[in-house]
């Protein structure tokens, strides 16, 4: 009320001063004009209409302004359920099929109890938020990978956004926390310097995101700030790699928790997602402090099937009995690798994908769901068991006596406990992970004959290599990489068509026309004047030659930054935009006139027509100079630096065959296929196992060449000992191998699943103890045991290597 006050007092003092000002000139005017020049009362009538128009203009603007704050909500709330609407269709497939999401509530600390052990399907999610005790209401949205965290919090944002139309007062706003940056430097989350850096990022993320005025999204948090829902997607996302379970450790998402229950300006109510593993690690019962758990649980096996057979049932005319064999198998053994690869949503989602593709008649289905069963069912499992375990004779294998005394139901749990059920798990997985691209490419609702599965999946992985590495060291370990995620913005693409290749065209054409711009205003152009005039548009072309050679993924961030106010209801934005264009049309225009004139020895106003020619093409150079727009995404590539650079790279990437020369439309055809999300002006993958998978598929080939190959010569080396050689010597070339091994290890734990890394570890053993062995002088049969033990090892790793190729 007191600032309201102070307003209102303001108002009164301008109109006042207004007043005052219009009856001092209308004085003067009287008294300097001759008498009998002016009519007295019409000018002051025409004083006191010009007064009513301003008092009426500012009437109307102050009108608008109120407007604008009041349906700021709606707007805001409109622009929520457009987007996420669309994004959750992405997700979700053909005709919105229900994927059975189901999670179990935890009352928050201090709340009631009761709850804790209650079931609840993922419609209900928006009812159990609100029915959370306030005035604070804290949700905290726990799962593993691919259980569904962020299908449950697009799901509460879309169903908050619907209910806003209905006059239910909350916004909901869903943000990806791997766009904040983290807290300023020596600033405590508790102080204000900290809140108004969150509250800088989260105007700037929601205006990026839902494409509304910066303005607006102020106006939201300022009027209401009670009214908004921040949904946060993604706290395990924050300082990827570290271990919550030291002190020291995820200091930005450590840091966000704390301004979250210790700030009094933070945001009231707040949802997260975050691995519940991570979550746990923070320490404390409820690290996002008064917030409740909505912990997701395994997806049920009979709601798999339910869900594979609706999606088939509407395909297929209502039949669904090609599913019958991987349900008599989840019934049989619900933890077989088939079962392991129905337990979350996405593996739900990249089954019902896989099989669920015509042929190209469109007469029967292109694959088998039985095939699951017959490659990594139980009966697979079992004999692969028994082979490589049982009748091997490997170190943690059973003998044959015991394994015939077993009973059928004791073979298939030592067989489901094993390492080759994990192995065979991870094959399945990877498996249904390389369908999913062309089952995507084939059922993709536009041009799915315009961009080839191949072509497709070969541009997503190259995609997937250009990780994410703010805050890693140099040079950054593969595990490094493994943890990040691609952030796939446009403008920061450009090393994907070669770093040094795009860097040195950008920079030698900037160059050259800094040169050519400067050189002809120097050797053509004498008088200082007219030097003056072209100084501005040689300057804009230096600065340009100096961002070309930067070798920052963003080269000029300050093309991305505008001013987020409006100046009579235009955005200031959009002036900057338009005054800088016009900026470069009056410089550009003026060198060329002048040194067009200077050549030709002419002067205003009698000026040929060979000058004006060069004054408009000056005019078209001096646009791109000072701004530059390449509009092919959801994103825009903003300025003369970034500008030119991506085209650069489209052009050299096109050439070299690594991307499609349109990547703007084909980026905006993924993410409509479900392929890509969007975070902000940024592309994602649509889940991290499918990136992990592009990511490991891509480096996979070169590590595991090069460990089977240091494996190899180390077998060898041993198997050539004999009575004459020396034992030693070869223990060294053995040693050297395994050596190799461990120096490629973290690269081989990146790039290839548990169980390949398991025998490329149980192969690095048995070749150090066989070593050992040698080198001590070691002779029959305890010798021949430890070289059987290392042939056998040395087969499991190159049989899983060629199953990974």
């Amino acid at each position: 009320m007191r600032a309201s006050g102070r307003t209102a007092r303001g108002w009164r003092a301008a109109a006042v001063g207004c007043a005052v000002l219009v009856c001092v000139a209308g004085y003067g005017l009287f008294r300097s004009l001759p008498a009998g020049d002016v009519d007295p009362f019409g000018a002051l009538t025409g004083a006191l209409g010009a007064l009513a128009g301003g008092v009426g203009l500012v009437v109307s603007a102050r009108q608008y302004q109120r407007e604008r704050r009041t349906g700021a909500k709606s707007a805001l709330a409109r622009a929520v359920r457009t987007h996420e609407d669309r994004q959750y269709r992405n997700l979700l497939g053909p005709r919105k099929a229900s994927v059975p999401v189901r999670f179990r509530l935890s009352a928050p600390p201090g709340g009631p109890e009761g709850s804790a052990t209650a079931t609840h399907e993922w419609p209900e999610i928006t009812d159990r938020f609100l029915a959370l005790p306030g005035p604070a209401r804290r949700l905290a949205i726990l799962g593993g990978p691919g259980s569904g965290k962020s299908l449950l919090a697009k799901e509460l944002t879309l169903a908050l956004a619907s209910r806003q139309e209905e006059n239910v007062r909350e916004v909901p706003v869903l943000l990806s926390l791997s766009s904040w940056t983290g807290f300023p430097l020596y600033e405590k989350p508790e102080n204000e310097a900290f809140h108004t850096a969150f509250r800088d990022w989260l105007v700037h993320e929601t205006s990026r995101t839902y494409g509304q005025p910066p303005a607006l999204v102020t106006d939201v948090l300022d009027s209401a700030p009670a009214d908004v829902v921040l949904v946060l997607d993604g706290l395990d996302e924050l300082d990827p790699g570290g271990d919550a379970g030291t002190p020291l450790a995820r200091p930005r998402a450590r840091a966000l928790l704390r301004y979250l229950a210790d700030n009094p300006a933070c945001p009231g109510d707040v949802v997260l997602t975050c691995r519940t593993t991570v979550y746990e690690e923070f320490g404390g019962t409820a690290p996002l402090a008064g917030g409740a758990r909505a912990e997701l649980l395994p997806v049920p096996p009979e709601a798999a099937l339910a869900h594979l057979r609706a999606r088939s049932a509407w395909a297929d005319h209502g039949r669904t009995e090609r599913w019958d064999a991987v349900l008599e198998e989840i019934r049989t053994a619900p933890s077989s690798p088939v079962a392991r690869q129905l337990l979350t949503p996405w593996r739900l989602t990249m089954t019902a994908n896989a099989y669920h593709v015509r042929s190209e008649d469109g007469g029967h289905w292109h694959r088998d769901p039985a095939e699951l069963v017959t490659r990594w069912g139980r009966e697979a499992l079992l004999d692969r068991y028994h082979r490589e375990v049982v009748e091997s004779g490997g170190p943690h294998g059973s003998p044959q006596a015991s394994w015939d005394l077993l009973t059928p139901g004791e073979r298939l749990r030592d067989a489901e406990a094993s390492l080759v059920a994990e192995d065979m798990s991870g094959e399945a997985e990877e498996y249904l992970l390389s369908l999913y691209v062309p089952s995507v490419v084939a059922g993709h609702p536009v041009r799915r004959h315009h961009y080839p599965a191949d072509r497709v999946a070969r541009w997503l992985t190259l995609l997937a290599t250009h990780r994410q590495r703010d805050g890693l060291t140099a040079p950054p370990t593969p595990g490094d990489l493994a943890e990040h995620r691609a952030s796939l913005a446009p403008h920061q693409l450009w090393p994907l068509g070669g770093r040094r290749l795009v860097r040195t065209l950008h920079g030698s054409i900037a160059t050259l026309i800094a040169l050519a711009v400067t050189g002809l205003l120097v050797f053509t152009v004498h008088a200082p004047g007219d030097v003056l005039l072209g100084f501005p548009l040689i300057v804009s072309s230096v600065i340009a030659a100096v961002l070309a050679w930067s070798d920052r993924p963003d080269i000029d961030p300050s093309s991305r930054v505008g001013r987020t106010g409006r100046t009579l209801g235009i955005p200031d934005r959009t002036i900057i935009a338009v005054s800088l264009a016009s900026a470069g049309v009056v410089w550009g225009g003026l060198y060329g006139m002048v040194v067009a004139g200077s050549v030709v020895e002419a002067r205003p106003p009698d000026l040929p027509p060979i000058v004006w020619a060069a004054t408009a093409a000056g005019a078209l150079l001096g646009v791109p100079l000072l701004r530059n727009w390449s509009v092919e995404t959801y994103t825009t590539v903003k300025g003369a630096a970034p500008g030119l650079r991506h085209r650069i790279f489209l052009v050299c990437a096109a050439l070299r065959g690594r991307l499609p020369l349109r990547l703007g439309r084909f980026l905006d055809w993924a993410h409509q296929g479900g392929l890509l999300r969007v975070d902000g002006s940024a592309y994602r993958f649509r889940h991290d196992e499918f990136e992990q998978y592009l990511w490991r598929a891509r480096r996979r080939p070169r590590v595991l060449a090069v460990c089977l190959a240091a494996a190899e010569s180390a077998y060898r080396a041993g198997t050539e000992v004999t009575e004459d050689t020396d034992g030693q010597a070869a223990a060294d070339r053995m040693l050297t191998g395994v050596a190799t091994l461990a120096e490629h290890r973290p690269d081989l734990s990146a790039a290839c699943p548990a169980g390949t890394v398991a025998a490329a570890e149980e192969t690095s053993e048995a070749l150090r103890t066989w070593a050992a062995q040698l080198a001590s002088g070691a002779t029959g049969s305890r010798l021949v045991s430890h070289r059987d033990r290392a042939a056998h090892a040395l087969r499991r790793f190159r049989a899983s290597a060629e199953r990974r190729a």
